[in-house]
C-alpha cells in the first residue's frame, strides 16, 4: 500500500498505488482562501475556509466535509490538529531547510511519516505508514492542509 503526493503551488494530488485518489485545490484570495478536497469525479469530499491577515494569525474553518466520521479541525498549542470521531490526529515538522518532511501522530502515538523530494517544477511526497489503520487516509488529509503554506507561490487574487 503506497500514497504518494505531488504538489505545485498549493494544488495537490494525492496518488495510491499510483492512481489519483483525490485532488486538493486552493483558492487564495487577500484575506481568506477556499481550500477543496475533490475526489476522482470531482465530488467535493471537504471544504474549508482560511482566514488570515497577511498571512498572520490563520483561522481554519471546516465548511463541509462528505466524510463518514466526524471530522473537525482545531489549534492546540499552535499546532493545528485534526479530530476523527475520538482519533486526534496532528503533524509533527521536522526541521529542514527547503523541505517538508514530519511525523503522524494519532493519540500521542508515531503512526507514520512524510518525505519530501524537490525538483524544479514541484515537489513530491512518499508516506510510510507503520500499520494499516483507518486513520492513515485522514491523516494524508490533514497533511494536504498544512502544505498548502508550504509550497503556494501564486499571487492573492
Amino acid at each position: 500500500m503506497m500514497y504518494t503526493a505531488i504538489t505545485l503551488n498549493g494544488d495537490t494530488d494525492i496518488y495510491f498505488n499510483d492512481q489519483l485518489l483525490f485532488r486538493c485545490l486552493t483558492i487564495k484570495g487577500f484575506f481568506k482562501s477556499k481550500f477543496y478536497i475533490e475526489d476522482v469525479s470531482k465530488r467535493k469530499l471537504l471544504e474549508l475556509e482560511i482566514r488570515d491577515f497577511l498571512g498572520f494569525n490563520k483561522k481554519y474553518f471546516l465548511k463541509r466535509h462528505c466524510f463518514e466520521k466526524e471530522v473537525d479541525l482545531y489549534k492546540f498549542k499552535s499546532k493545528l490538529c485534526l479530530k476523527v470521531d475520538n482519533d486526534i490526529i496532528l503533524l509533527n515538522k521536522k526541521i529542514r531547510p527547503w523541505k517538508f518532511e514530519g511525523d503522524f501522530i494519532v493519540n500521542n502515538k508515531k503512526t507514520g511519516c512524510f518525505k519530501n523530494k524537490l525538483t524544479f517544477f514541484e515537489s513530491s511526497f512518499t508516506f510510510d505508514f507503520y500499520s494499516d489503520i483507518n486513520t492513515n487516509i485522514y491523516c494524508i488529509l490533514l497533511f494536504s492542509i498544512l502544505v498548502i503554506d508550504e509550497f503556494n507561490t501564486q499571487p492573492s487574487t
